[in-house]
């Protein structure tokens, strides 16, 4: 692979390197809260995600992975790691009508840091569909090893699951940009 590549580009190898695991088709239905403190930024209210999980294994697999999050456009809109899965970050969570309070009958997709900018991509008439992929440390090392370059010392740490994804978590979020990291704040180095 091209070392010179940008790190566009370098997230790009890794998106099309991981594994599907989410597709989100769009956003609609009654508005929901979590039950959570009114005063917790992740209450809501939100809307409902036309989802499907595309890989179950994936989804509840357990351990270190980096995972990035695509429009259709292909630009690397979030970029982000669990220590336990995919699925402890972009979780199903107990809902409730927002102007009712009752429960609803199914639970809601949701991701505390994405789910802002979904919505307001969806007001904004943009088309909504997004992928999430991750990808397991073990099966990083590989692609890693494949880029070449600076990203190839990242594989020193082949034997630390958490500390690989992180540290290429923390590469790709310092160099934020229009198609890669758009809607990261922390670890970004940019205000």
């Amino acid at each position: 692979m091209n070392t010179n590549n940008s790190p566009f580009q370098t997230a790009l190898a890794i998106f099309h390197a991981a594994t599907p695991v989410l597709r989100i088709s769009g956003l609609g239905g009654s508005r929901w809260t979590r039950n959570v403190p009114e005063s917790d930024s992740r209450r809501g209210p939100w809307l409902q995600a036309h989802y499907e999980v595309v890989n179950e294994k994936a989804w509840r697999a357990k351990g270190a992975c980096l995972y990035l999050v695509a429009g259709r456009d292909t630009k690397i809109r979030y970029v982000g790691i669990s220590r336990n899965g995919v699925k402890h970050r972009w979780r199903t969570s107990p809902a409730y009508d927002n102007l009712t309070g009752q429960r609803l009958p199914v639970d809601q997709l949701f991701h505390s840091q994405c789910w802002k900018h979904i919505e307001r991509e969806a007001a904004s008439g943009i088309d909504t569909s997004f992928e999430v992929r991750c990808i397991e440390a073990n099966n990083l090392v590989t692609v890693l090893e494949q880029i070449g370059g600076p990203m190839a010392g990242f594989t020193v740490l082949r034997d630390h699951g958490e500390s690989l994804v992180g540290g290429v978590e923390r590469w790709l979020c310092n160099h934020k940009s229009l198609d890669l990291a758009s809607w990261n704040s922390a670890m970004t180095g940019k205000k």
